[in-house]
């Protein structure tokens, strides 16, 4: 191996895989945003053969995501700040335009971090998928080992009817899960699925994900009391719009459920923490891996559980969230990595392994895992090589 490794080939692919039909959406109440399939495969090879992957939603144009790319051929693997990649070009920097003339105005060097690129997340996940491959480690341990070897997650299905949420409980059993993330709104028979869920798994808990779709504390108390009662609801994640944190902190004595928030924006993190409106946090890794690790430590602090989200992703981008969810100790909430089951294909070589509501985490260096280049292929809208 040389001693100083450069990114020789760096080759992408925007790839739209199918959802399995029914599974994402309910005729009842309209299909899913079309844009949940797009996606970006990213694969770096270094000048001594190992290879990196990433993989990312599709955000901006493909110019300005190739722009990205384009200045990292020919750059030392060494010299990546992964955590904070420098991505954007200065003339794209508002605080560039033009440079302020003030003796006071901020140093932009100690600003450019808090604008998160496009390609972050990707370029950054296969940098340490690279360097965990050079080291012979899984991805985990770039972020301080393993705490365990499986992953808590759940099955998941949309706003569904009673009868629906009964096959998907009924596919979702047959997967080897052991329990189920829904979404939902106020308007939705959220009573008489649960009963339904309850019926079919009785043994199943469930989180209710309204995307804070619940509106107001006053507008929603009565049904989530009736939803408490049930007796199997777990977790409500968002069930108010996030401004709105007191209405979080008054409900969360009212029931016995776990209230939950969803980190989005990252800088939203400490209001969250502050205000109590929180007895969990679901943070997901779109600003990157290193940031979602910061974060988790964060809540860590605050002694609070966290799960690690997702967005029915493929197997790139799942292996990642399972190895970060692994290296935290406080990710102890079950995930919704269900991505590959819920998809045409996860365009990986091999299976995810589901073992008693838990999927396994992925063995072997780097992500563990290996890319069907058939089927990123198969399923390819638009590719493009970089070489140095």
């Amino acid at each position: 191996m040389t001693g100083s490794p450069v990114i020789t080939r760096l080759q992408r692919w925007q790839v739209t895989v199918p959802s399995l039909p029914g599974l994402t959406d309910s005729v009842e109440f309209g299909k899913n945003p079309e844009q949940h399939d797009h996606r970006y495969l990213l694969q770096l090879t270094d000048s001594d053969g190992f290879e990196g992957w990433g993989e990312t939603v599709v955000s901006g144009s493909l110019d300005l995501l190739d722009a990205a790319l384009e200045q990292l051929a020919g750059q030392p693997v060494a010299g990546q700040r992964t955590a904070f990649l420098d991505l954007w070009p200065a003339e794209a920097l508002y605080w560039h335009r033009p440079a302020s003339p003030s003796p006071y105005a901020p140093n932009p060097a100690n600003l450019q971090h808090r604008l998160r690129h496009p390609m972050q997340s990707a370029i950054e996940m296969a940098l340490c998928d690279l360097t965990a491959r050079r080291a012979g480690v899984p991805l985990c341990q770039l972020f301080g080992g393993p705490w365990r070897d499986r992953v808590l997650v759940d099955y998941w299905m949309p706003r569904m009817t009673p009868e629906n949420a009964r096959r998907s409980i009924a596919r979702g059993k047959e997967l080897g899960f052991s329990g189920i993330k829904l979404k939902t709104t106020l308007e939705d028979p959220n009573v008489e699925r649960l009963e339904a869920i309850q019926e079919e798994a009785p043994d199943w808990k469930v989180t209710v994900d309204a995307n804070g779709r619940f509106y107001r504390l006053d507008d929603a108390l009565s049904t989530l009391r009736a939803m408490d009662a049930v007796g199997n609801v777990a977790i409500f994640e968002d069930p108010f719009p996030r401004f709105h944190l007191q209405d979080f902190a008054q409900l969360r004595p009212q029931v016995d459920a776990r209230v939950v928030v969803h980190i989005d924006p990252p800088e939203s993190l400490w209001a969250v923490l502050q205000s109590g409106a929180a007895g969990g946090l679901n943070i997901d890794c779109h600003t990157g891996l290193h940031h979602w690790r910061m974060q988790a430590a964060a809540a860590e602090v605050a002694n609070l559980p966290i799960w690690m989200g997702s967005g029915i992703d493929l197997g790139i981008r799942t292996a990642a969230e399972l190895h970060l969810a692994a290296s935290a100790p406080n990710c102890l909430l079950p995930g919704d990595q269900v991505g590959p089951w819920l998809r045409e294909s996860h365009l990986l070589a091999e299976d995810f392994v589901i073992c008693d509501g838990h999927v396994l985490l992925p063995e072997g260096p780097g992500l563990g895992i290996q890319v069907d280049l058939d089927a990123v292929d198969r399923y390819s809208t638009d590719q493009r090589t970089f070489q140095s």
